[in-house]
């Protein structure tokens, strides 16, 4: 008798813990990277994780950044480019800079040749992406039943954080809408030899002011300067005199250097000043130099 209910003690343990296994969420180890224009100042970001993880509570967050300028969908799609040659394959991103401008504008779960995943709006942010990456599918968000609300009133945080949650969580990408052929596109100016000018323009502006280029260190190289130069930059109606450097220091404080950076472009520089905020620079900008 005693050896019947210790044989019945254990088969009720093993269902139960069969059951409680099944009941529990399942977890998973694919990460959802965040990267928005919605700053920390306020409810934006909080709301945004709060719909991810409402959607998901096992979701893996990471915040990229926050901090690309309001509406600057240049900048956002350069970092955001940057940022995915770093992460592995089977990586989850939230994309939202400029999203929800218009209601004509369409929100993609696209996923590359590197097997990432990106949820962002249709307005050229995914631009480098698709560059470097390639696209293996596309498709655009029209899936009403996922939502409690018109898909045309949701807000950027709650339409992308929900979607970029579910798919996370294992949803499948086709099954938010149908497949969509050609994603909007930036167009990327290349830099140029012209005139025995050096001709490019700016690609993103750092925290410190200083301003990446799409001019890569090969093309200075084939330009004929090389570190110790000195140069013209003509950028915003100014004339502008910078050394050839390989750090900052290698002018005095608050002169100007350009240098090729860790990423292999040009970057126009002021020792520990901004050139950006010196000159009014911004996104898209355009500028030459010569010898």
């Amino acid at each position: 008798m005693r050896r019947k209910r210790i044989l019945l003690l254990v088969i009720v343990i093993l269902m139960l813990v069969s059951v409680f296994s099944c009941a529990a969420p399942e977890k998973s180890d694919i990460p959802l990277v965040l990267l928005t224009d919605y700053g920390t100042d306020d409810y934006r970001v909080p709301r945004l994780k709060g719909v991810i993880y409402n959607t998901f509570i096992e979701a893996i967050v990471i915040d990229a950044t926050h901090g690309i300028a309001s509406y600057d969908i240049a900048a956002g799609a350069y970092v955001l480019g940057l940022t995915a040659k770093e992460f592995p394959k089977d990586v989850v991103f939230i994309a939202a800079v400029g999203a929800r401008s218009t209601a004509e504008e369409k929100s993609l779960v696209l996923t590359t040749n590197k097997n990432q995943i990106f949820v962002a709006p249709d307005n050229g942010l995914l631009t480098y992406v698709i560059r470097d990456e390639g696209v293996k599918t596309v498709y655009e968000v029209t899936n009403q039943d996922l939502f409690d609300q018109p898909i045309s009133t949701l807000s950027s945080h709650y339409l992308l954080g929900k979607i970029g949650a579910l798919v996370a969580s294992g949803y499948k990408p086709e099954d938010v809408g149908p497949s969509v052929k050609a994603p909007v596109i930036l167009d990327i100016q290349e830099s140029s030899i012209v005139d025995g000018k050096l001709t490019g323009s700016v690609v993103f502006i750092d925290h410190f002011g200083n301003c990446l280029t799409n001019i890569t260190g090969e093309t200075l190289n084939q330009y004929g300067i090389q570190s110790g130069d000195k140069v013209r930059i003509i950028i915003t109606g100014n004339l502008l005199e910078a050394k050839i450097g390989n750090t900052y220091n290698d002018v005095d404080i608050g002169e100007l250097v350009i240098i090729v950076n860790s990423l292999g472009t040009l970057q126009l520089s002021k020792n520990k000043g901004s050139f950006a905020g010196t000159y009014g620079i911004k996104t898209g900008i355009k500028f030459e130099i010569e010898k």
